[in-house]
């Protein structure tokens, strides 16, 4: 899986291309780390390029989540496919996490 990432503001943006799988993690991971040099970071995953999600792909989310808190920093997650939202809202975790429609509304929610 490839992992764009842009700079922009107060926030870094990923875009991952492909599921949140656990085959894929470590890409995605990769770029998290580098992301995280920049204390505290707050990060936007980009979904709209995730077609589904597996219980791997929940789980690191979650854990990055709680991590990202613990240092002052945030999670948002922007544009997930209808199958995305429906799984984030079934487990609860759109409770546990800001989820947006798009990139701008994520962005906008940091000032």
């Amino acid at each position: 899986m490839q992992v764009k990432t842009k700079r922009l503001g107060v926030a870094t943006y990923l875009t991952p291309d492909g599921p949140l799988i656990e085959e894929n993690l470590a890409s995605l991971d990769e770029c998290v780390q580098a992301a995280r040099a920049h204390a505290p970071a707050n990060l936007v995953i980009d979904l709209h390029l995730v077609p589904f999600f597996d219980s791997s792909g929940l789980e690191y989310v979650l854990d990055l989540a709680t991590s990202l808190q613990e240092t002052g920093g945030s999670l948002r997650l922007a544009g997930a496919s209808s199958i995305c939202r429906d799984v984030l809202e079934i487990t609860r975790l759109d409770q546990a996490i800001s989820v947006f429609e798009d990139l701008e509304s994520a962005g906008r929610s940091f000032l």
